[in-house]
């Protein structure tokens, strides 16, 4: 009895629409990048102050291209009595390539936490929220944020505008690519160990590029960026620091970059 009302409320609902579209993904393309690096102070800050920080800094690797795929769930492949199913969409993400970043950001410090706002450029712009501690010779913490990726996302599907859907005949091709900002959420964490002058960093971030397509969404892999940095601040505000980035997609695949940065630390 269920299932004949659910059956023909969904009938009801084509008919009062203009049409029956369904949408399903097929294939996807995404110029992917390093998920946004995001540090603590990397020195010593004074309960109750606060400090800025000014950074720039340039990252290179050699192209590298990522099979992946992505899933989602629908009613669309068959027709609308089918019991949900679930489906795949092959894709590719593309990673390597030189970029400049830059970022600005603000830490503000009671008796022993610390909390800090930012934003910069990192083939888009992104901005974060983050909150850990900071002592003299140790810090961590967590962030949060959003990542308005300029980047080509590609999109092939199959589309279907009558009822049911269960010939294949009644599916047509759609797709192409879509040059824009992408906003996507991005998360992670970050610790130092500070020795006087000297530092030596760690940091995880990760997003998901959002592939969709009409009103289908694909659930996509993540692409975690691992930063390792050792750096140097000399003059109470110039630092310079060195490292590697790894990017990690699913336990298959793994990218190297090399990034090296200046900043200044407003006092």
């Amino acid at each position: 009895m269920k299932r004949i009302v659910y059956i023909s409320v969904c009938l009801a609902l084509c008919l009062l629409a203009t049409g029956c579209t369904r949408t399903r993904i097929t294939s996807f393309h995404v110029d992917a990048a390093e998920a946004p690096e995001v540090e603590g102070v990397r020195g010593y800050l004074e309960p109750h102050s606060s400090t800025f920080r000014l950074s720039g800094s340039y990252i290179f690797s050699p192209k590298e291209t990522m099979v992946v795929s992505g899933s989602y769930s629908n009613y669309s492949a068959d027709s609308l009595m089918q019991p949900t199913r679930e489906f795949t969409a092959k894709g590719i993400y593309e990673l390597g390539g030189s970029d400049l970043n830059a970022s600005f950001e603000w830490f503000q410090k009671t008796s022993f936490f610390i909390w800090g706002l930012g934003v910069g450029y990192d083939d888009g712009i992104y901005h974060h929220l983050k909150l850990g501690f900071n002592t003299r010779f140790f810090e961590a913490g967590v962030f949060m944020g959003t990542f308005h990726q300029y980047t080509t996302i590609t999109v092939d599907g199959e589309e279907c505008d009558v009822y049911p859907c269960s010939d294949r005949g009644n599916w047509k091709s759609i797709g192409g690519a879509d040059t824009d900002f992408h906003a996507m959420l991005f998360m992670g964490l970050y610790a130092t160990i500070i020795i006087e002058d000297f530092f030596l960093s760690y940091s995880v971030s990760s997003y998901s590029p959002p592939v969709e397509t009409g009103e289908e969404g694909l659930t996509t892999p993540s692409i975690d960026t691992h930063y390792i940095m050792a750096g140097y601040r000399f003059h109470t505000h110039w630092e310079v620091s060195g490292g590697v980035a790894m990017t990690l997609v699913n336990p298959d695949y793994r990218h190297y970059a090399a990034k090296f940065g200046v900043g200044y630390i407003f006092k």
